[in-house]
């Protein structure tokens, strides 16, 4: 008979042994399907997406738990990679189920050194849902509602000081002038059925 102290530390090597990688189908491909990309070291999988197909030297980490391959709980999770001679990169802080962003977490996009994209607020099968986005190269502000790529709902811009408030439909506000478009061109809002 193994003692208790033993059977119990067997029993954590088990829960913090290594995954292994993610099965085929389940893998992320760029400038493909969104999936699982593994840390390598713990085996944890991080889902990642929106990656173009040219890419190198893509890597993943994960500072929390991953008890069945997946990334589970609380942690910091970073993706990177390199397009020609830049490096690109993806930090998630918050919480993660099944190795997506759920829950209230903060998202930054990187290119080098810059911060491209902050989203900060709630987040649902790896999808912003609401909250606040910062464009900091373009002066821009956005808080409320958003669905997949587009501000969505009850929201307000704030564009180099001016304001654009109201009901957003997939990234197109109307306005007294006609429509204002943040995310998609603007000629995709006419004749939008609000």
């Amino acid at each position: 008979m193994m003692p208790r102290r033993t059977a119990t530390l067997a029993a954590l090597a088990l829960l913090c042994a290594a995954a292994g990688p993610p099965p085929e189908a389940e893998r992320m491909v760029p400038g493909g399907r969104g999936g699982f990309v593994s840390d390598g070291a713990e085996g944890c999988w991080l889902w990642a997406s929106g990656i173009r197909a040219d890419i190198t030297d893509l890597t993943a980490s994960w500072t929390g738990p991953c008890p069945d391959g997946p990334a589970e709980g609380e942690g910091r999770a970073v993706v990177t990679w390199r397009e020609g001679e830049s490096e690109r990169g993806m930090i998630y802080e918050g919480t993660l189920r099944r190795g997506k962003n759920e829950g209230t977490g903060r998202l930054t996009l990187t290119a080098g050194k810059e911060i491209r994209v902050m989203q900060q607020g709630t987040f649902r099968d790896d999808h912003f849902v609401s909250g606040r986005v910062e464009i900091p190269s373009a002066g821009i502000v956005y808080d409320g509602g958003w669905l997949m790529s587009h501000p969505n709902g009850r929201g307000r811009l704030v564009l180099r000081g001016r304001v654009f408030e109201g009901n957003w439909l997939n990234g197109c506000l109307r306005g007294p002038q006609g429509w204002f478009a943040f995310t998609r061109p603007a000629q995709e809002c006419n004749g939008l059925d609000t």
